[in-house]
């Protein structure tokens, strides 16, 4: 597959037949089951999506009905993702961490019919909701039963779900094929959702064909996962676009393998596979690099040493890239030392040492991170893509070393195009681009005309012609790990507090999120008691998801003031402005920050 001008001519059940046909014995998937690592090979594959994708049929899922899936990353996600595009219908991702209401909100508005839950408590929560949701009428459990549902909602496990279908395995195959072939290119394949800049999730259309140009982009990444052999680890919730994209659909088209596992085991894991392909939010790359931070400080005499010069080579080699130089030859014969001698065992430890290139997305990594990594000799790169973008538009496609602060250039395709508006928002038109919101026209055109997406971010070009973030459109919050999260109906939820005036909800780049509280007049100055300010952010957390919760708070020691720029005449919050001023109580609330522990480390290993 080529990187420029190309048009697909499968859908993606197609693109898996046509791999179980053409090799149907090499490995397509492995997964961590019980301490051990198991195979899945294509026609394996294959036959599991059919199984399921007849028995989806045979319980009357037809041509473009939504099918949501709630599950950890295992195969059983991928599984039923096929089986599920194979009968013509659309996948509803569902965040594992989602709670009743949300899963209900979520099938409530794609209209879902059916539901499959990995767990009995994903299965409690479904349940729970049940009879909110009218066009549900089928909920499958991978590992359990589901319990009791509402009349006309039928239940099933895994395996009844899997026999329901064709039991003649030749006439199941032309019925599967027949299935395929009735859909198009064009028909909607995936819903991911997000929050988006408002409070309610907005379902992200993409086709068949625009995650097909979403996958070109992830082989633009690693271009010789078309010919050898790349190994990832699955880890993170499929329901986000980009682990759906890399770990999902670009194995159907390309060499990459992927080995699926729960959260709590990719240590473990990463360490057994020592995967050749990362894609991560920043926050895994800072916490990792802390931890072998501190190894690495914990060491003494000779090998303490040693470690030290290696920086200080390492070092010198970047700054020579960044700087568009050619490092001499002395200094490439130290560094290739150093990384084999000291930072590929270092990084060994994490399973991190077959990897060369990698890469970093979904949030702004801060720059100390980025600039570590390299000089352990690990070429990571930032690059640019949205739920609404599928894929990578914007990256350091075959730029080795990139200096951080930017995301890179436009995909070597001409049809990928950005413009950047009087207001500095970026505009992206592409071949990757999703259909619209689903069921809503009115915010698919606010940010989708004449072929151009408005991006909500602002860019700036750089002197050489690569994009650098400068800020957003819109008042959200990006956590390390990638998360958006608008942060006002969570604000909305804590003003409806008599003890509170105002709430200002923090966390853009941190790992989570707190509230600055501004009491209520008649509190001022007198303070309330702690645990009063508590019970009002656990009644509102009991109704976020985990991501949005709110880890901690602190009362401002003033009310915010119009002369000091922290609110607008009207009386609105300057949220940018509060944060500034506010700085030293906020970071009262993180602790420890493994950014700053990293970027001493950069700066203060002796020469």
């Amino acid at each position: 597959m080529e990187l420029t001008d190309v048009e697909p001519t499968r859908t993606l059940p197609g693109l898996l037949l046509d791999r179980a046909s053409r090799e149907p014995d090499v490995v397509a998937l492995r997964y961590a089951r019980a301490g051990s690592v198991q195979t899945v090979t294509w026609r394996s594959y294959r036959d599991r999506v059919r199984e399921l994708a007849l028995g989806l049929a045979w319980r009357g899922v037809r041509r473009g009905d939504r099918v949501a899936v709630l599950s950890s990353a295992r195969p059983e996600w991928v599984f039923a993702a096929l089986a599920v595009q194979s009968a013509g219908g659309v996948v509803v991702g569902v965040y594992p961490t989602s709670s009743p209401a949300e899963i209900e909100q979520v099938l409530v508005h794609s209209e879902a019919v059916a539901f499959i839950g990995e767990t009995e408590t994903d299965l409690a929560k479904v349940a729970q909701i049940a009879a909110n949701t009218p066009d549900l009428s089928l909920v499958a459990g991978i590992e359990a039963r589901p319990p009791r549902l509402p009349e006309g909602i039928a239940g099933a496990t895994w395996d009844e779900l899997r026999s329901a279908g064709e039991p003649d395995a030749r006439r199941a195959a032309d019925r599967l094929a027949e299935l395929v072939a009735a859909t198009t290119l064009d028909d909607p394949a995936v819903l991911f959702y997000t929050s988006g800049s408002t409070g309610a999730p907005k379902g992200v259309t993409h086709s068949h064909r625009t995650l097909h140009h979403a996958i070109r982009t992830v082989v633009g990444l690693y271009p010789e996962s078309l010919t050898q052999q790349h190994d990832a680890v699955g880890f993170l919730p499929l329901a986000h676009v980009a682990p759906a994209v890399l770990l999902v659909f670009t194995p159907l088209h390309t060499r990459l393998v992927v080995t699926y596992c729960r959260i709590e085991e990719y240590r473990e894991v990463l360490r057994a596979v020592r995967p050749t392909a990362l894609l991560w939010p920043p926050r895994f790359y800072e916490k990792l690099a802390a931890e072998l931070i501190e190894r690495a400080e914990s060491w003494s005499g000779l090998r303490r040493r040693a470690y030290q010069s290696a920086m200080w080579v390492g070092r010198r080699a970047v700054e020579q890239r960044w700087s568009g130089r050619r490092p001499s030859v002395w200094l490439r014969v130290a560094c290739a030392a150093a990384v084999r001698a000291v930072f590929r065992p270092l990084r060994a430890r994490l399973g991190m040492d077959r990897l060369s290139v990698s890469w970093t997305a979904s949030a702004a990594i801060p720059e100390n991170v980025l600039a570590l990594w390299q000089i352990w000799g690990l070429d990571l790169r930032e690059n640019y893509g949205l739920t609404e973008t599928g894929g990578c538009p914007i990256g350091h496609f075959g730029r080795p070393f990139p200096r951080p602060g930017s995301i890179g250039r436009e995909f070597p395709d001409p049809r990928f195009q950005v413009s950047i508006a009087d207001d500095s928002e970026m505009l992206i038109r592409a071949p990757l681009l999703f259909l619209g919101y689903w069921r809503d026209p009115a915010e698919t055109e606010a940010v989708l005309r004449d072929g151009w997406f408005r991006t909500g971010d602002l860019v700036e070009r750089t002197a050489d012609g690569d994009l650098r973030l400068v800020g957003r459109t819109k008042d959200v919050i990006i956590t390390r790990g990638g998360k958006t999260i608008n942060p006002q109906p969570i604000e909305t939820r804590l003003r409806e507090s008599r003890l509170i005036n105002e709430a200002i909800v923090v966390g853009d780049a941190r790992k989570y999120l707190t509230v600055l509280i501004e009491p209520a007049a008649d509190t001022w100055p007198a303070p309330m008691a702690a645990e009063r300010y508590r019970a009002e952010i656990e009644r509102v957390n009991a109704d976020l998801a985990r991501v949005e919760q709110l880890k901690d708070f602190r009362v401002l020691p003033r009310p915010l003031a119009v002369e000091r720029g922290e609110r607008a005449a009207n009386g609105k919050v300057k949220r940018t402005a509060v944060v500034n001023s506010f700085a030293a109580l906020i970071d009262d609330m993180y602790g420890p920050n493994d950014d700053r522990a990293i970027a001493d480390h950069v700066r203060s290993t002796p020469h």
